[in-house]
């Protein structure tokens, strides 16, 4: 496993962004209005992460979607992919939820990342956290699950954020200003098939506090 980075993670990325803008290997993207009122304005590509070390499938495509040269199968950039299934446990359970009433700073789940060590999922507020995606993101999520199966909004959530953030595509995470970085992924079925609609997922994390802030679905790939 790749030796882990934590608070350095913002200086490498401003070295990383002066090296690139002098290259020109480094390009600007804007993050789409009107999203998520926490996420800062545009990113740039940083330092590739750790991929998942997953086989080929069958067919000769890779386990994270990709061909066998590297191409998405599903026409988004390589990398893994979220892999809900449609049938399963609530996630995270009720007596997780229990601890929220009592405590914000209560822990959902937790992540063992390549670029800053361990990160948590806390209960948290209206600004970051459980609160925040299920007070801003619920309906989203509902409609990516949405035909899908029997699985809650939030075991899709918790599904894609342990993906993401643990089996990273190259290149991520991105930096997102502010000290937030943003990780990004397509969403797929165990079936196969693909949500009706915002068929990707971005999750910004705070680099400062190792804290996710949010987690949601996009109908664009990347950050």
């Amino acid at each position: 496993m790749p030796q882990q980075r934590r608070r350095p993670v913002v200086t490498a990325v401003a070295a990383v962004i002066a090296a690139g803008l002098v290259a020109g290997g480094f390009a600007l993207t804007a993050q789409r209005s009107g999203e998520d009122p926490v996420i800062g304005g545009g990113s740039v590509s940083v330092a590739p992460s750790a991929t998942a070390a997953d086989g080929p499938a069958a067919d000769g495509s890779a386990a994270d979607g990709s061909s066998a040269d590297g191409t998405a199968t599903d026409g988004s950039a390589p990398g893994p992919t979220v892999t809900i299934t449609r049938t399963g446990p609530d996630l995270p359970g009720s007596d997780v939820l229990d601890r929220c009433g009592r405590d914000s700073r209560s822990v959902i789940a937790s992540y063992d990342t390549a670029a800053l060590g361990r990160v948590v999922l806390q209960c948290g507020t209206s600004g970051q956290g459980y609160e925040h995606i299920r007070v801003r993101h619920t309906a989203d999520w509902r409609d990516v699950v949405s035909g899908h199966g029997s699985r809650d909004w939030d075991d899709a959530m918790l599904t894609a954020v342990r993906t993401v953030l643990e089996h990273p595509a190259d290149g991520y995470p991105e930096d997102a200003g502010d000290g937030k970085v943003c990780f990004a992924a397509p969403v797929r079925f165990d079936d196969g098939s693909r949500p009706d609609a915002e068929p990707f997922v971005r999750v910004i994390v705070s680099a400062t506090t190792d804290r996710v802030i949010t987690a949601f679905p996009t109908d664009d790939g990347g950050c």
